[in-house]
């Protein structure tokens, strides 16, 4: 009877700390990612063989838009501050933003962004980069005509050192490596401490 009563117990406890997980898990998968960015165009990480006029990132939650709350700053080769105004909050898409850029030469052109979710107020932050190499066959048109980046094999685009110095604190900064550099949700903006599958960073 007594080892009855003790396997029933073992039993209950075990349901009960699997339902305790389940709901942890749960819990976890809902988190809100809030207005982190989650795409771009040029893409994060690309080597593109003309320079944008335009930059655009979508995040996973509508932005507030205002310049003092959802804004990019678009850095070119020369580390200038290209931008051409604030960006912008599309009105009818307003997970999207964009700004105006005054394109340089071949490069290394930096971005950073700043966020506001339109849902619950929550800020967000990160940069990412791109590379400008109009003599890299970086770009190729598929079947439909559209064009599809590949990143370059090409060596040295004249780089100025500047850009290295500036693509190094961003990723000690913003914590990311190679793709994205974009920074997860954080009830403060902070230093970056890992980076997900996807390439971005995240930040606490």
């Amino acid at each position: 009877m007594r080892i009855f009563l003790q396997t029933t117990r073992l039993l209950g406890a075990i349901v009960i700390s699997f339902g305790l997980l389940a709901v942890l898990a749960g819990t976890a998968l809902a988190a809100p990612l809030h207005a982190k960015v989650t795409d771009s165009n040029p893409k994060a990480g690309s080597t593109i063989a003309q320079p944008p006029t335009t930059i655009t990132v979508t995040a996973a939650e509508n932005m507030k838009p205002g310049a003092e709350n959802s804004n990019l700053f678009v850095y070119g080769p020369s580390g200038d501050l290209i931008n051409q105004g604030d960006a912008t909050v599309g009105l009818n898409d307003p997970n999207h933003m964009s700004v105006k850029i005054k394109p340089e030469k071949n490069g290394v052109y930096v971005v950073r962004w700043t966020t506001v979710s339109a849902d619950d107020n929550d800020p967000d932050q990160g940069a990412f980069t791109f590379t400008v190499d109009s003599t890299a066959s970086a770009v190729s048109a598929n079947a439909n005509g559209t064009q599809a980046t590949s990143p370059s094999t090409a060596g040295n685009t004249g780089t100025p050192l500047w850009t290295s110095v500036v693509v190094g604190l961003v990723a000690l900064l913003a914590g990311f490596g190679g793709g994205y550099g974009l920074a997860r949700r954080s009830g403060k903006p902070g230093i970056a401490d890992t980076t997900s599958k996807d390439g971005f960073s995240t930040q606490k």
